[in-house]
């Protein structure tokens, strides 16, 4: 049994005998720096090429530390059940068990809700409907949901293993068990061999970047776009995909992904210089900076159509396990009209429906220049054309 420090709050233990890999801590940028430390590597069986990893995760018993998520299990379970191949039929991977969440009970009920949102957004035709979609459109929406989801919406209960821990020894598979000390302290034991983790943060300990950034010095323009990110939740060169708009003087976000004040820091902006943010969609590399956000003393401005609004807030009600209301009330909210322009202070917004698992917009950004205006479009995680193709109908 072996243990691996891998960055602040994320360690890797390694228990090959009982074919048992965990990951302890799951912040933002997880799956970057065990890529970065070699832990994820490319395999090859039965001519399948697919990528080594973690098969089970412990959680931090609380969701936030010094102000960022401490729990964004998202990108590793996917990475274990497609990455890996645990969840794709006929894979050699697949050996039909699933990926294991550790943890209290009350962070292990929050990540299931918090992954199942992560995975369909708003995941019945109701919940479409009540955001205020029309029924022609809410059957369209939820059709094409449907079919990113393989015409199978399951309950995360079918797709993830739990082991609740209290203060009893639990175990985790193949005689590994995992005992609770104290807040967020933990104990592995394997044949007669114990190993501590501990998930808290100490006082001048702070979740880490896994990818390093030049400085800049940024001007308020009347008019511009700044690209903070162009990678996404597995890219270890680049950050997660977003941009600012600067728009007579002020600073607009264009997603929130992991260490956005990271990103700003470089840009020399500060986080109270934000204005608002405009929001596509609620994975959790567009989604993972909100909580930046959130503590800024004042509420920030919060814009998106109402639909990718309630998709969102029911992510971030279940991750921080606060109600969705609450959650709301954190940012000011400015609900957009799809395929419509909306005026936000001088700045012409359109957002338009795309095709997503989750509830997502695209945004047409234009101001007055001149004879003419001034464009710039924000495409965030198109569908390739291929695939859209499949989701024609025959009318």
């Amino acid at each position: 049994m072996e243990v691996i420090p891998v960055s602040t709050g994320i360690s890797w233990i390694d228990i090959p005998e009982a074919e048992l890999y965990i990951l302890c801590g799951c912040p933002a940028d997880t799956m970057k720096h065990l890529k970065k430390h070699g832990l994820i590597i490319q395999k090859i069986k039965d001519g399948v090429f697919f990528e080594s990893g973690p098969n089970a995760i412990l959680l931090s018993d609380v969701p936030v530390q010094k102000g960022a998520f401490s729990n964004l299990s998202e990108f590793p379970l996917l990475h274990m059940m497609f990455k890996q191949g645990m969840h794709i039929p006929g894979h050699p991977n697949n050996k039909g068990t699933k990926p294991i969440i550790i943890g209290s009970a009350a962070q292990v009920r929050a990540q299931s809700e918090y992954f199942f949102r992560g995975q369909y957004g708003l995941a019945y035709l109701d919940e479409i409907k009540k955001a205020g979609v029309n029924n022609n459109y809410a059957l369209e929406f939820f059709r094409i949901k449907s079919e990113f989801a393989f015409n199978n919406i399951t309950d995360p209960g079918k797709q993830i293993d739990s082991r609740i821990v209290d203060n009893q020894p639990v175990e985790i598979k193949n005689g590994v068990y995992v005992e609770r000390l104290n807040i967020n302290v933990y104990q592995f034991t394997y044949k007669g061999k114990s190993v501590t983790i501990d998930l808290n943060l100490k006082e001048n300990d702070r979740y880490e970047p896994a990818v390093s950034l030049d400085y800049h010095n940024i001007r308020k323009e009347y008019f511009s776009v700044i690209h903070i990110g162009e990678g996404d939740g597995w890219d270890i060169n680049k950050p997660c995909m977003g941009s600012i708009i600067t728009f007579q003087g002020k600073f607009y976000l264009i997603d929130a992904g992991p260490f956005i004040l990271s990103s700003l820091k470089a840009l020399g902006i500060s986080v109270n210089e934000i204005d608002g943010i405009f929001h596509t969609h609620a994975h959790d590399d567009h989604f993972a900076g909100l909580t930046s956000l959130m503590y800024t003393g004042r509420r920030i401005k919060y814009f998106a159509t109402r639909m990718v609004r309630e998709s969102v807030m029911k992510k971030l009600s279940s991750l921080m396990g606060v109600t969705q209301r609450k959650c709301e009330y954190s940012f000011d909210i400015v609900d957009l009209k799809f395929n419509q322009w909306n005026n936000i202070g001088g700045l012409h917004v359109k957002p338009f429906y795309s095709p997503h698992p989750v509830e997502t917009n695209v945004y047409l950004f234009r101001t007055p220049w001149g004879n003419d205006y001034k464009q710039y479009m924000h495409l965030a995680d198109i569908a390739g054309l291929d695939y859209l193709k499949k989701l024609l109908m025959d009318n």
